[in-house]
């Protein structure tokens, strides 16, 4: 058998990992400290992650260093002082989370949305969101946490977005704000 070696890795990948004899895709992730299903997401060479052979060439992707900040920046024409921050870190129990604090409009300027929700949206697995709260000052300050499942874990191609939504029919509207993890600074 031939050993599998990707054409190119993700963006923002660290470094290549050639497997030796013993290694599996979760003693691999243990041993360099990263997460399984992030490995696993970053090397779609490999068909089956059950199955890896001497030889075979990993992608491994950057991990991101906690805790750390990203400007979320406005996506299209917002009102003046439109902005937000995505702070990173380990909570409590030592769950990845990411805790967004925004100024923003009503989310009503955008149309028929009554609240503001926040998503990071890792790649491969899908978006985690809260909804964001406003403080009493006019105009409010928005915020929120998002803690993450222990299965899950942000990648540098994580996307966090706000973007207003209506809780009658679940229909969400533009992104107002974005931030993309590869820009996260200690």
């Amino acid at each position: 058998m031939s050993h599998r070696v990707p054409d190119s890795c993700p963006v923002g990948f660290e470094g290549r990992y050639t497997v030796v004899p013993g290694d599996t895709m979760f003693l691999i992730a243990q041993r360099l400290r990263i997460n399984l299903n992030a490995l696993i997401s970053a090397n779609p060479h490999i068909t089956n992650p059950n199955l890896i052979f001497p030889g075979d060439v990993l992608c491994i992707p950057r991990q991101l260093a906690f805790p750390c900040c990203v400007v979320l920046r406005p996506r299209d024409q917002v009102s003046p002082g439109t902005v937000g921050v995505a702070l990173l870190y380990f909570d409590f129990s030592g769950a990845e989370a990411v805790s967004v604090l925004a100024r923003l409009p009503s989310p009503t300027v955008f149309g028929d949305f009554d609240i503001y929700t926040a998503t990071a949206l890792i790649p491969g697995i899908n978006g985690f969101g809260n909804e964001l709260f406003p403080t009493p000052e006019d105009p409010p300050t928005y915020s929120t946490s998002i803690s993450l499942p222990a299965v899950a874990s942000l990648t540098p191609d994580t996307r966090v977005v706000v973007e207003p939504f209506n809780t009658e029919t679940g229909i969400s509207g533009p992104v107002v704000l974005e931030g993309n993890l590869m820009q996260c600074r200690r």
